[in-house]
């Protein structure tokens, strides 16, 4: 087992990258547009809350 004493805690470093983790991840979902903070950024309409035709839309329109 080895002895921690005299041991540099890393503790900056592991907040240093859990924050760009989440700066990448807001990122990528305002560019999904799972969420909209920055209008006009990113791909036109949700790209992840597009609503999928289902059976019962397409029996429901006209011919």
């Amino acid at each position: 087992m080895p002895r921690l004493v005299g041991q540099q805690s890393h503790t900056e470093t592991n907040v240093a990258i859990l924050i760009i983790f989440i700066a990448i991840a807001g990122v990528l979902l305002e560019y999904f547009g799972a969420i909209d903070f920055v209008p006009g950024f990113g791909q036109e309409g949700a790209y992840l809350l597009q609503r999928q035709p289902t059976n019962e839309s397409v029996t429901e329109q006209d011919n």
